[in-house]
């Protein structure tokens, strides 16, 4: 069959090249149109549940509202995981859906769980609200507004209701999240006196409002002729339309509303603030859809800011388009890893036409990169895989192996070729030409696939990074084989037609003699070259453990994400306070462009923070790796210098990969699970305690730390009884006083903005005043709060954390500079194994970096494995005995030695992405091997050379230019990545590329002077009499 295909192409080489054409133009069609992003979709899709509770604490939320919907939320098919957290007045269940299922149905399937469970719910809380499902990164832009000229409710009013709008609007964004500014509301600021007097209550005037703001249509008007709409346009709509309205009759006669309550704008309770620069304004976060393209919707997004953006600055508006903006690291990575694939190519070109000196075989060879390249994007981008930095990096470390077809089979033709006269004799050379190497170059390239099936089929995070690298590079390589037997031999045909094939260099051919000469001395100690062998492989296995490990290396995305949170209670002024002074330190720092700061949290945003929490995102100049270090260290500097803040520094990949590993932003987790909030909290303090104490952990926190003060009021039913207060006027007092009783919204011009019974402001900010806050009794009378009430000043936690329903409360830490994940993980289970007495019921899950990277190490090895034996058994299949297959396969830890001594060199610490290049370093290796075995059976088995030590010498002289190539064109390729390896969208290949470098050395130590005398060891004494079940 394969000779099939050869002759064939011989025999149209046009039709072949034609076809080649319009892969050529198809693959530059889809390189133009495919969806560019920095990775691949990371997380699984994910939603969020969220429902307000008004007034209800931490514990009431928790029982009355998260544990119902987190019952029906379970039940719903797709779903994977549930975590939730109730804090006051809301609670939000993160859910995230099985991998590969469809999340749309399943987000469906949720939602109509959700409406099931609304009846079960106390009155008073809203119906629960499903966010859309989001991407992995989520952010698109983090935009700042500040003024001089506006106030900071007229700013927000105008982020608010004229650029959210038009922002959401554009294509690929779900949600914009605002914080800062004053949100406006109409506040009626009853006066407890005049309401008393009048023998009414706060009830009263909550209904007094609500009708006067109510909306009621008109219906229409049917005349003869036309249909007449009906307005009454009748409600209220400012304060002071509200403040004229009628209230309702009590015992002191009609009044109006104005008359017991001062009616104003004003600005609502907030849950958060913003910073932007250190100034008091306005920030908008815009997340992304689920499969939206980042550069795309960034774009899009662009567009329409560029839009309003004139009339703000006309109104004395700062806009900050770009406070964060991931597209810059998507565009920068993929600028970067294009450019090494480009430069790689360019590099080839320049190493075929120095080695080969002959223009035309060297674009015989070259064009096969263009086209195995571009037949691979075209086959992923129907797959649905984007073109990203894994996908570039899977193509580019596959450029050694694409030219490597190309170029035994042009090596093979042009090495026949020379000599031959007649041209009509040259389409049969060609043809026995590539016939004789396309067997074992196919076994070789199905035994290089085999490698890379263990990384394809990974699953979770790791699979979502390296599945699409392991996938680029097994469809350019099947491209490349493919090319190799169609159109090489037809460019052959077509462009050597007419002349003489350039004879080898002369450097070449002495490197050749001296090559051989090396190659007979070691064969002959063919014991001494297998127990070489044989230690190496020793001192491999040895080593490992030597070795730290990762999931992924740190990301320079010249953006760093601060989290900090301060004591707990602390109120939002305090924050900001505490977060000017920070800004302005961290903005004095010369690698910092800008800091924007996010404290507690937006009125309808995802995170469930407390004022106390807050995240500052700082945006780097255009730095280099070393600019960025220190920028770095002066961060970690500025933070030391404020102790009132707990802190941690990742980036943002960093703090989105962590979240999805664990659902905290910190590298390393451990969750404390049982039922007793009390004992939650004493173990998590030890657990933090002894994380603290261990070497490399850094940044630890407990993530709802107990100690927030928490004003207790304990309702006395006899008193109340005796003095005739009923438990809603009492509640009414307490909401109105601090949060509000909701009255309904009024529509102005395009706007809706909210209406709420309040008291005075004064009550609000002293909350020993609050006893004095008087209450209708029976006839009438004016009863203050603390008669029939206790009222008491204490502490209690901010938050109740669920997952998979049951309580937890959670611990987190960072790593150090200098420190793998792995080990310090290690050394904290041990020191907490030993320092930590567990109660009854109450048990530890780890979640995080180290977790990941042992569940990818797990599932490795065990795909791994399953490979190895089905190499072992195609290599059998392919030579006809296990002994072949075992000295192929013999001589790669030699190959393995030089990566792990690249890796040693820079670093010792082995990212998921170095296994990954390791075992890309085990395929190219046993092809290498194959080729020269497979050229040895071919001489002695089908040629009938004698077996002699001459015969392998001719063998391995044979093979040494294209194995040379080989090497010499892979090294090229991935120069580029090597020497900025760490450096910024080169984090995961770079290290990749450093193990196969390392590798190709020793793996050429291994292919040209170790494996001929293990070959000849394996004959020696037994000279092949044809029969290949002999030969193995």
């Amino acid at each position: 069959m394969l000779s099939a295909v050869v002759r064939q192409s011989l025999r149209y080489p046009w039709l072949i090249l034609l076809a080649a054409a319009m892969v050529l133009a198809l693959g530059l069609v889809t390189l133009r149109d495919a969806a560019y992003d920095v990775f691949p979709d990371f997380v699984p899709p994910q939603a969020s549940v969220q429902t307000e509770a008004p007034g209800l604490s931490p514990q009431q939320v928790e029982l009355l509202v998260t544990r119902p919907l987190e019952e029906v939320i379970n039940g719903a098919n797709g779903v994977e995981s549930v975590r939730s957290e109730s804090i006051q007045g809301l609670s939000v269940i993160d859910v995230t859906f099985r991998e590969g299922s469809d999340a749309y149905r399943a987000r469906q399937q949720v939602s109509e769980a959700l409406a099931d469970a609304l009846p079960r719910l106390p009155a008073g809380v809203d119906a629960p609200r499903l966010t859309p499902l989001v991407s992995s990164t989520m952010d698109l832009l983090k935009i700042g507004f500040t003024s001089d000229r506006l106030s900071p409710m007229q700013l927000r009013d105008l982020v608010e209701w004229t650029v959210r709008p038009r922002l959401l609007a554009a294509q690929g964004v779900a949600r914009a999240n605002v914080f800062g500014g004053e949100r406006r509301r109409i506040e009626v600021r009853a006066d407890p006196a005049s309401l008393l007097a009048r023998g009414l209550t706060l009830a009263d005037l909550k209904t007094a409002v609500e009708r006067a703001i109510s909306v009621n249509g008109g219906g229409f008007a049917d005349t003869p002729n036309q249909r007449i709409l009906v307005d009454p346009g009748a409600s209220a709509t400012t304060a002071g339309e509200i403040a004229n309205s009628v209230l309702a009759s009590g015992s002191g006669g009609s009044a109006r509303i104005g008359d017991v309550a001062q009616v104003t704008d004003a600005a609502a309770p907030p849950f958060g603030d913003a910073l932007v620069m250190g100034r008091p304004g306005v920030l908008m976060t815009m997340s992304s859809q689920y499969g939206a393209n980042t550069l795309d919707a960034t774009r899009a997004l662009e567009a329409a800011l560029a839009e309003v953006t004139p009339a703000l600055r006309a109104q004395g508006v700062t806009v900050y388009p770009a406070l964060h903006r991931p597209a810059n690291f998507v565009e920068h990575a993929l600028a970067g890893i294009t450019g090494d694939l480009l430069v790689g190519a360019l590099m080839i070109a320049i190493v075929l036409v120095v080695i080969l000196r002959d223009l035309r075989v060297t674009l015989i060879a070259f064009v096969s990169i263009p086209l195995s390249l571009l037949a691979a994007l075209i086959v992923l981008d129907r797959l649905g895989q984007g073109i990203n930095t894994m996908t570039l990096g899977g193509l580019a470390v596959a450029l050694g192996v694409v030219i490597d077809d190309a170029i035994v089979d042009i090596e093979n033709i042009v090495r026949r070729l020379r000599g031959v006269t007649d041209m009509a004799a040259r389409r049969e050379i060609i043809a026995a030409a590539s016939v004789e190497v396309r067997a074992p170059v196919v076994y070789a390239t199905f035994v290089l696939a085999l490698t890379m099936i263990p990384v394809i089929l990974l699953t979770g995070l790791q699979g979502a990074f390296f599945a699409p690298l392991g996938l680029a590079f097994l469809l350019a390589t099947l491209a490349s084989l493919v090319v190799a037997m169609t159109v090489t031999p037809a460019l052959a045909l077509l462009l050597l037609r007419g002349r003489e094939p350039a004879a080898e260099p002369a450097g070449l051919v002495r490197l050749k003699d001296r090559h051989a000469q090396l190659v007979a001395r070691i064969c002959a100690r063919p014991r001494a070259a297998a127990i070489t062998v044989a230690l190496i492989g020793v001192a491999v296995l040895a080593a490992v453990p030597l070795f730290g490990s990762e999931l992924l290396p740190a990301f320079r995305e010249r953006h760093y994400v601060l989290q900090v949170s301060g004591p707990p209670g602390a109120s939002l002024d305090w924050m900001k306070q505490t977060g000017t002074r920070l800004s302005h330190q961290l903005l004095a720092i010369p690698q910092v462009l800008s800091v924007e700061e996010q404290m507690g949290r937006a009125e309808a945003g995802e995170d469930t923070w407390p004022p106390n929490k807050g995240e500052l995102h700082l945006r780097l100049k255009d730095v280099n790796g070393q600019g960025e270090d220190q920028a770095l260290a002066a961060i970690r500097d500025v933070l030391a210098r404020t102790p009132a803040l707990q802190s941690e520094v990742t980036t943002f990949l960093g703090d989105r990969i962590s979240e999805s590993l664990s659902g905290e932003t910190a590298a390393i987790s451990v969750s404390v699970h049982g039922s007793d909030l009390d004992v939650l909290d004493r173990v998590a303090g030890q657990v933090a305690a002894a994380l603290s104490a261990t070497p490399g952990a850094a940044d630890v926190q407990e993530r709802s730390a107990p100690g927030t003060p928490m004003l207790g009021i304990t309702l006395d039913p006899a008193r109340m009884g005796l003095h005739g207060v009923t438990a809603a006027d009492a509640g009414d007092a307490i909401r109105a006083t601090f949060a509000g009783l909701d009255a309904g919204q009024v529509a102005l011009a395009d706007r809706a903005i909210d209406v709420a019974i309040a008291l005075p402001p004064a009550l609000h900010r002293d909350p020993e005043a609050l006893g004095k806050v008087l209450v209708r009794g029976a006839g009438g009378s004016a009863v203050p709060l603390g008669d029939i009430a206790e009222i008491s000043l204490g502490q209690s936690r901010q938050s109740i954390e669920h997952e998979g329903g049951q309580r937890r409360q959670v611990v987190t830490a960072n790593v150090a500079p200098g420190s793998d994940v792995t080990s310090v993980v290690a050394a904290a289970q041990t020191r907490i194994a030993g320092s930590v007495k567990l109660p009854p019921g109450v048990f530890l899950s780890w979640a995080g970096a180290a977790e990941g990277t042992a569940a990818a190490q797990r599932e490795l090895a065990a795909h791994v494995a399953i490979a190895a034996v089905a190499m072992i058994a195609l290599l059998v299949l392919a030579f006809g005995g296990l002994r072949p297959a075992l000295l192929i396969l013999a001589g790669l830890p030699l190959a393995l030695a030089g990566g792990m001594m690249a890796m040693a060199l820079t670093g010792g610490v082995i990212s998921l992405g170095a296994l990954v290049g390791f075992i890309t370093l085990f395929g190219i290796s046993a092809r290498n091997a194959i080729l020269l075995v497979s050229h040895v059976d071919h001489l002695v088995l089908e040629e009938g050379h004698e077996w002699s030590l001459a015969t392998l010498l001719h063998a391995v002289r044979e093979r040494v230019t294209p194995i040379l190539l080989t090497a010499l064109v892979t090294a090229f390729a991935l120069l580029p990545i090597a020497i900025q390896s760490g450096q910024s969208g080169r984090e995961i290949e770079g290290p990749m590329a450093l193990v196969i470098l390392g590798g190709l050395v020793s793996s050429l130590v291994l292919t040209l002077l170790l494996l001929p005398a293990l070959v000849w060891g394996w004959r020696f004494g037994r000279p092949v009499d044809g029969a290949r079940t002999d030969a193995g």
